[in-house]
């Protein structure tokens, strides 16, 4: 359950956005730092478990504000191997910034780590297209985890 919590935390990654104006980032990073509000788990005749996560997150980027800090809300399931020590990650977050605007992206990983891509956005988000990877950088007590992302985005 630990593995499998940090890996549907590394789905909160990210943390980024764009701007009201025509923008474009290449390369940029950041971490989050992910927190589980509730999770359910459902065991499969195979032995397999199918993990739902729900949570909740903050974001620090590289980029000046109103990059700096992001608020992000993921919903994950993860398919953990019987053995514990593997499995597949696949989720759907929402970014919230102070002013109120949102940018959703969806994920696609293993335990460790994988990709993400942004959807749709709404304010300084309008437009947002790009993605990148990411990686669990820690896994901390109660399930939270530590999650470094590097991307390239732009906004209309």
């Amino acid at each position: 359950m630990f593995k499998t919590i940090a890996g549907t935390a590394a789905i909160l990654l990210l943390g980024a956005g764009a701007t009201a104006q025509a923008e474009q980032f290449k390369d940029k990073s950041g971490r989050n730092i992910f927190i589980p509000l509730s999770v359910e788990d459902a065991k499969q005749p195979d032995g397999t478990i199918v993990r739902k996560v729900s949570s909740a997150g903050i974001s620090v980027t590289d980029l000046p504000f109103p990059y700096d800090i992001m608020k992000s809300e993921c919903r994950n399931t993860v398919v953990l191997a019987a053995d514990g020590k593997s499995g597949r990650n696949r989720g759907l977050c929402e970014n919230l910034s102070s002013k109120g605007d949102r940018a959703t992206y969806w994920v696609v990983g293993d335990l460790a780590g994988g990709r993400y891509e942004w959807i749709e956005g709404t304010g300084a988000y309008a437009g947002i297209k790009g993605g990148g990877t990411y990686r669990v950088k820690a896994v901390m007590p109660g399930g939270g985890s530590v999650v470094e992302w590097l991307g390239s985005w732009q906004s209309d």
